[in-house]
Parts: structure tokens; C-alpha cells; sequence
């Protein structure tokens, strides 16, 4: 997270594969599911949320401080 974006912006794992988000912002934000089923809660500057995705499928997902940051996990079994 810089500049108000998450770079990437959408990102392509193998199943059991940890994601790691570091705030490298002045400013707080979140990773915050499209369906509310992950919430870091606010990363102060500095910061970092982790977390692992065991199974398939696509995963949306917003900073509940600033809504035009949008990002997608998507999870596959084999790439």
C-alpha cells in the first residue's frame, strides 16, 4: 500500500499461499473483503496484515478508509 493503491492491484497464488500487505503509506488503511469475511482493521503507516488462502477461488477486497483502493487475491490449485 502506497499512494493510496495496492500494488499489486490483483495478485494470483497457489492455494495455502500467505499474502502479506505492508503499509508503506503516511496513512492508514485496511484489507477489507467485498464480502466482510477478512478485516485487518486499520494498518497504521509502517504496519502489515498477513493472511494465508487455502482454498480456490477469487477474493475481492477494499480499504474500508479510502473505497476507490480495490484488490483481488485469486486462488488457484496450480499454476
Amino acid at each position: 500500500m502506497k499512494n493510496s493503491v495496492f500494488s499489486p492491484a490483483s495478485l494470483r497464488v497457489k492455494t495455502g499461499t500467505t499474502v502479506k500487505w505492508n503499509n508503506d503509506d503516511t496513512m492508514a488503511h485496511t484489507v477489507t473483503a467485498n464480502d466482510n469475511s477478512f478485516d485487518s482493521g486499520e494498518i497504521q503507516p509502517g504496519g502489515n496484515f498477513s493472511r494465508m488462502y487455502n482454498t480456490v477461488g477469487t477474493y475481492p477486497y477494499h480499504c474500508t478508509l479510502h473505497p476507490g483502493m480495490t484488490g483481488t487475491i485469486e486462488v488457484v490449485d496450480d499454476y
